[in-house]
């Protein structure tokens, strides 16, 4: 087995290289977001890695794969009782739904993409396997809404996370705060409202320290506009909340109660890890707040990237930053819509 790592500016030139060398049979180990610079990685430049493996004896090693009479060559269990309109089945139709499948898209959303694509190609293409697979990223970029940059020239921004526990609200707010204020030298201030654990002040604490910046703790929800006043003279405000369990609806309550009448944007956190009917009731949940955009975290915790088309699609908003590790302030990134699609199409 040979492995190698490649590297390019985006990800699909880095698949190229490595299919350039290894042949149409090589797979992917592996892919990683690298940064140029050590630190700061938002506004930093960055490469895409791809860990490609390939067995030089894979083409010896391949045996005939036989169908006796009687029996049906095997279809993924995805693929059964769908009925994409033609008697046998096009494989470039079933491929386009098993690479949708394979990365965890809810069998709803599938149907709609593939059946969208077919509305638009003449029946007689069907088999067009490169024709559809453009037709797919067209279908998939559209589907994936990325939010501009922020930007300051209106004035004051607001921004509390919100989201279910253990998703990293906290340390997404510490990497958002690192970047702005010791790269972009915006004046940033903290709050949090996560009051019910000790360890994420002490944690948040620790990071304002370090970074010089402001840090106020709220105990109670009608506390938070007080607390807000105080911050009058920053460009950004960041407000941690406590994780709240889309079953829980007094701590929803008690969310709801603490934003009301304040001019706040609801960033809505949710790990890539999260399995789709899951995260269709903690976006429907969280609605109520009057969701603004999305951030996805974990995203290195995961090689199905479903959750990218998945979630701005039900939610109808944007996703505005996507993280990919621990690392302050380095694992966040901006989401784009080019790389969110590329990973999507090619894991």
């Amino acid at each position: 087995m040979r492995i190698k790592k490649f590297r390019a500016e985006t990800l699909p030139e880095a698949v190229s290289m490595m299919k350039a060398e290894f042949g149409d049979d090589a797979i992917i180990l592996h892919t990683n977001i690298v940064k140029t610079r050590r630190f700061f990685g938002l506004f930093g430049k960055k490469q895409y890695e791809v860990l490609g493996a390939v067995d030089p004896n894979q083409e010896n090693n391949k045996k005939p794969h036989h169908v006796t009479a009687g029996q049906q060559e095997p279809q993924p269990a995805a693929n059964q009782g769908l009925d994409w309109g033609t008697e046998d089945g096009s494989s470039a139709i079933q491929f386009l739904y098993q690479l949708l499948a394979r990365q965890e898209l809810s069998q709803t959303l599938a149907v709609d993409i593939v059946k969208t694509i077919l509305r638009q190609v003449p029946k007689q293409e069907w088999n067009e396997t490169p024709l559809l697979k453009r037709m797919l990223r067209a279908e998939i970029s559209s589907l994936i809404r990325v939010d501009k940059p922020w930007e300051f020239d209106d004035g004051q921004k607001v921004v509390a996370l919100v989201g279910p526990t253990g998703v990293g609200k906290t340390t997404t707010i510490a990497k958002l705060a690192a970047n702005y204020h010791l790269i972009a030298r915006k004046k940033v201030g903290l709050i949090t409202l996560d009051t019910y654990r000790i360890a994420a002040v002490e944690q948040l604490k620790k990071y304002a320290d370090i970074m010089n910046v402001p840090l106020t703790v709220v105990y109670s929800t009608n506390g938070l506009s007080s607390a807000l006043a105080s911050y009058t003279d920053m460009d950004l405000v960041l407000i941690d909340t406590f994780g709240c369990s889309h079953h829980n609806q007094e701590r929803m309550s008690a969310l709801k109660s603490a934003f009301e009448s304040l001019d706040i944007e609801k960033y809505l956190v949710v790990s890539a890890t999260t399995k789709s009917n899951d995260l269709m009731a903690i976006i429907d949940a969280f609605k109520e707040l009057g969701i603004d955009n999305l951030i996805v975290t974990k995203l290195d915790e995961t090689r199905t990237y479903g959750i990218l088309v998945e979630a701005p699609s039900y939610a109808q908003v944007p996703i505005a930053f996507i993280t990919n590790g621990q690392s302050v302030p380095d694992d966040i990134e901006i989401a784009e819509n080019e790389q969110l699609t590329s990973m999507v199409l090619e894991g």
